[in-house]
């Protein structure tokens, strides 16, 4: 069984339009911290399960400039987000590639809100009054494939992943959370010591416009092209660290919204 504790960490300040930055005359900033909790058990040499859970910490500001006054716009929520739970399953070598599929659902423990928005649509999309929501309130199907192998020798490991969240109905409020899908390659070597592995990734995120009642909401959507760089230590046989930042290097975005220069996430694993 493997245990592993993770955070992250990100801080939206910078506002954008597709790809272009965009003025933020309110100051808006959207600070994001997300505890995860992960367990992983091995059933056989060929299946295991797998169960994660959330704990977001968000926080959203702005700065309102009035002629008699300024207004320091605060809001914030803290708690149980969705939860996990997979299943894996090794398949054999295909063409010299150890591949894993992974199958499951997202359960949702998080909280829900009915959500508010603006009474005139913008461009045919709904202007939400709140984006705070810890949840989603549905269950969604989760699906992924993991790839690698050995090159140079040994001495280097390859790997690509796939993975994809595809909500199939509204929550109780109406809301429908945007489909999404990520893809990685990447490489991990040995660095200075057997104990250290320096990591290069490369990804590509998709995700789709959340929704309410079959109109688009002004939330999220976009294409994210992603570098990774990061390292695995390991302290002691079966505990290791993990840190890596997740750097955009390019963006499309749906809508005008709020981005970050980079995401920070470091984790800790145990396995027994």
């Amino acid at each position: 069984m493997k245990v592993g504790a993770w955070l992250v960490v990100e801080r939206r300040a910078d506002a954008f339009n597709g790809s272009d930055e965009a003025p933020n005359p309110l100051q808006e900033k959207t600070s994001i911290t997300v505890p995860l909790l992960t367990f992983d058990v091995k059933v056989t040499d060929k299946f295991g399960l797998q169960a994660g859970t959330t704990m977001p910490d968000v926080t959203r500001t702005a700065v309102v400039s009035r002629p008699t006054e300024t207004l320091n716009f605060r809001e914030n929520f803290a708690g149980l987000g969705d939860s996990s739970l997979l299943g894996w399953y090794r398949l054999g070598k295909i063409r010299g590639w150890n591949t894993i599929v992974n199958f499951g659902v997202s359960i949702p423990t998080g909280k829900t809100e009915a959500p508010r928005f603006r009474p005139e649509l913008q461009n045919g999309n709904l202007v939400p009054m709140s984006r705070l929501q810890r949840g989603s309130g549905t269950v969604d199907p989760l699906l992924g494939v993991n790839l690698d192998r050995r090159i140079h020798g040994g001495t280097i490991v390859t790997f690509a992943s796939v993975a994809t969240r595809l909500p199939l109905y509204e929550n109780g409020t109406g809301l429908k959370t945007g489909a999404s899908s990520e893809v990685n390659v990447g490489l991990a070597r040995e660095a200075f010591t057997h104990n250290v592995v320096a990591i290069g990734r490369l990804g590509w995120l998709h995700r789709e416009q959340d929704g309410f009642e079959g109109t688009p909401v002004l939330v999220g959507g976009g294409d994210w092209l992603y570098f990774t760089p990061g390292a695995t230590f390991q302290i002691v046989k079966g505990i290791n660290v993990q840190a890596d930042v997740k750097i955009p290097i390019y963006r499309r975005l749906a809508n005008m919204q709020l981005d970050s220069r980079a995401i920070f996430q470091v984790g800790i694993s145990r396995e027994f």
